[in-house]
């Protein structure tokens, strides 16, 4: 039996059908749909020249409805991703018959989310999709909507790079030296450079593209004071940055990594600190223990603890700038807390940029967010 979201995408198509100019192309799923209604000795024949004619995942049928098609052995075919907060909830409908599965998604036109078919408990990357998005454990298959569009300079070269430099830094307090990247943006600077601290400081460059944003916006933004980005990488993330290692981070962190920075670069005395996911909650946590360090946060899809918001609740908001967002098919988890910290921050009258986005929790969805977070911050 199919699925009853997929019946009901068949009425909706037929209606599509009936509309349809004369000696138009089947729609997919109208002839998915034929297909079904074939005698059994038909229906490979049918499904092999139906996925002839839809060579790629996904295939557009009309408005934000997609199709998904599998085909191959398999006892049970589901779909795991950022609409379905990365659990194996969603199944393919199998058509008897045939080695053919698919299933019906709809999504807002400008979505953009990683997924995977999970094949008999396998977990697969969609060999009919040719985009895949590398995140934190891997490549995963992506989903783009008709009217998504990726950042220019995720596929943009720019003039000029950006210069790095490395150094180690004893960190004895949390568990030995740390490697920290630093990169400056190409270009002459008005003054002394702004800083922002970056948590998953090689990620972010890796999986999204901070230097290329960077070189990309000083070419072609040249409005913006753009920052040295000092990128750190964790050691025992969770507790660093939302655990019992805060404290000790935030010491390191302000006692021995941006005296060493001052001395080493150009840079102005106060900073900007950005994260994602637990990331997320670090940036916030520096910002709010020490405020004469950090006046500028970018926080991506992330977790705010209960004492952030309280600490965020009596702060003064003229002491901080604040870019956040996060995905409307983010974990189920955060998006209610980032939705009122989002308010909170609002009422309490911080300046405050707060977006939600038709993605997922994903490295994809924070590369996206790069040019809106550092044109905020660094803007005029």
């Amino acid at each position: 039996m199919r699925t009853k979201a997929l019946m009901s995408s068949l009425l909706a198509v037929a209606a599509l059908a009936a509309a349809e100019p004369a000696g138009a192309a089947p729609h997919p799923l109208a002839r998915l749909g034929a297909i079904e209604r074939l005698p059994m000795p038909a229906r490979q024949a049918a499904a092999s020249a139906l996925l002839a004619d839809h060579p790629f995942n996904p295939v557009f049928a009309g408005g934000d409805t997609l199709l998904l098609f599998y085909r191959g052995p398999g006892h049970d075919v589901r779909l795991a991703g950022g609409q379905t907060a990365w659990l194996p909830t969603l199944p393919l409908a199998h058509l008897p018959g045939t080695d053919l599965w698919s299933c019906v998604l709809t999504l807002p036109s400008r979505s953009r989310v990683d997924y995977k078919f999970v094949i008999d408990a396998l977990w697969l990357l969609d060999a009919r999709n040719p985009r895949t998005c590398t995140g934190g454990f891997g490549p995963n298959s992506e989903l783009r909507g008709m009217d998504y569009r990726e950042p220019e300079f995720a596929s943009a070269t720019a003039a000029a790079a950006c210069r790095t430099d490395r150094y180690e830094l004893p960190a004895p307090a949390l568990g030995g030296p740390r490697e920290v990247l630093v990169l400056t943006p190409p270009g002459e600077p008005r003054g002394r450079r702004p800083c922002l601290l970056v948590h998953d400081g090689p990620e972010y460059v890796t999986l999204g593209g901070l230097d290329r944003a960077l070189a990309w916006l000083a070419e072609h933004r040249p409005g913006l004071d753009l920052p040295i980005c000092v990128c750190v990488p964790p050691g025992r993330r969770t507790d660093e940055y939302a655990g019992g290692l805060q404290e000790p981070f935030g010491l390191w962190v302000t006692g021995t990594l941006q005296p060493f920075i001052a001395v080493q670069h150009d840079v102005g005395t106060t900073w900007g600190v950005m994260g994602a996911s637990y990331g997320g909650n670090a940036a916030l946590d520096l910002a709010r223990r020490y405020p004469g360090n950090f006046d500028r946060v970018a926080v991506m899809s992330p977790y705010v603890a209960p004492e952030q918001s309280i600490a965020y609740a009596a702060m003064p908001p003229q002491r901080v700038r604040v870019y956040l967002n996060w995905g409307s098919f983010d974990l189920p988890q955060l998006i209610p807390m980032d939705r009122e910290f989002a308010a909170l921050l609002a009422g309490c009258g911080f300046a405050c940029l707060a977006e939600e986005k038709p993605q997922g929790h994903s490295w994809g969805f924070w590369r996206d967010s790069l040019p809106a977070a550092l044109e905020y911050l660094y803007g005029p």
